[in-house]
C-alpha cells in the first residue's frame, strides 16, 4: 500500500516542476499599439493631434502614417508624418497631422510601434474611414452670431486723419514633428491587421519543457537509485542472518 502511495506522490511532484518553468515563462508586460482619436469614421481639418498608445518593453521606435483610402490595402501609398524614437506613449499624444498638406477626401492612419531585436515587428493598429474636409471645416456662422465690423469714423472737419492699423492674429505655429534619420524612412512595408499584434514566446515554453523533462529524468534516477538500494540492504541483512552462528542452531 505504502508503494502505491509513495508513486502517486512522486507523478504529482514531477507533474508539479515539469509545469512551473511554463507558467513562469509568460511575459508580464505585452507591447501596445492603439490609436485612441481620430477614430473610425471621424471627419478632422487642420492640425490633427493623434492620440493613442505606443508601448514596448524593449522601445526602439514608433511611426504614425497615413495612406489613402477608407481601408487599408496591399496598394496602399503609405506616408510617414512622425517616427519618434525610445519614447513610450500611454494615452497621449502620439503626433501632429497636418491635413492641409493632404486632398480632401477619405484616409486610413496606422500605428506601428517598433522593438529592438523583436522578431514580432512591427505591432500595427489602423484608423479607418477617416475624412479630411479642409474645403468646409465648420458651418458658416449666421449673421446674429457675426460680431459687427468696426470701421473707424471718417471726420468731417479737420486735418486728414491718421491711418488706423489693425494687426492680424499670429498665426499659430504647428508643432514640430520629431524626424530621425533617412534610413529609418526606409521601413518593411505595413500588412493590414485588424487586431494588435499579441506574441506567443515559444521559445521559454519549450526552454520550459526542456527543463521538465531534465527534472523528471532525475527525479526518475533518484527513484531507480533508491529501489537498487534498498534492494541491496536486504540482500546483504539477509546473507548476515544467515552467517550469523545462532542461524544453524
Amino acid at each position: 500500500m505504502y508503494k502505491r502511495v509513495l508513486l502517486v506522490g512522486l507523478v504529482l511532484l514531477i507533474g508539479v516542476f515539469a509545469w512551473a518553468p511554463v507558467g513562469r515563462a509568460a511575459p508580464s508586460f505585452q507591447a501596445q499599439s492603439m490609436i485612441s482619436y481620430p477614430t473610425d469614421g471621424t471627419t478632422v481639418s487642420g492640425q490633427v493631434e493623434v492620440r493613442g498608445v505606443a508601448l514596448h518593453p524593449n522601445m526602439d521606435f514608433y511611426q504614425i502614417r497615413y495612406a489613402s483610402g477608407a481601408q487599408p490595402t496591399a496598394g496602399s501609398q503609405w506616408q510617414d508624418f512622425a517616427i519618434v524614437e525610445g519614447e513610450q506613449v500611454d494615452d497621449g499624444v502620439l503626433g501632429t497631422w497636418d491635413t492641409t498638406q493632404v486632398p480632401d477626401g477619405q484616409y486610413t492612419l496606422a500605428l506601428a510601434v517598433w522593438g529592438v531585436n523583436d522578431a514580432n515587428n512591427p505591432y500595427v493598429f489602423f484608423a479607418t474611414n477617416i475624412t479630411v474636409n479642409n474645403a468646409n471645416p465648420v458651418a458658416s456662422p449666421t449673421p446674429e452670431e457675426q460680431e459687427p465690423t468696426q470701421v473707424p469714423p471718417t471726420p468731417t472737419i479737420g486735418p486728414t486723419p491718421t491711418p488706423v492699423v489693425i494687426e492680424q492674429p499670429a498665426t499659430s505655429t504647428p508643432r514640430p514633428t520629431p524626424t530621425v534619420s533617412t534610413s529609418r524612412l526606409a521601413t518593411p512595408t505595413i500588412v493590414p491587421t485588424d487586431e494588435p499584434a499579441v506574441t506567443l514566446n515559444t521559445g521559454e515554453i519549450r526552454d520550459g519543457f526542456c527543463v521538465g523533462g531534465l527534472i523528471t529524468v532525475f527525479l526518475l534516477a533518484l527513484w531507480g537509485l533508491y529501489l537498487l538500494a534498498k534492494a541491496g540492504l536486504r540482500w546483504y541483512l539477509r546473507q548476515r542472518s544467515q552467517s550469523s552462528p545462532g542461524a544453524g542452531g
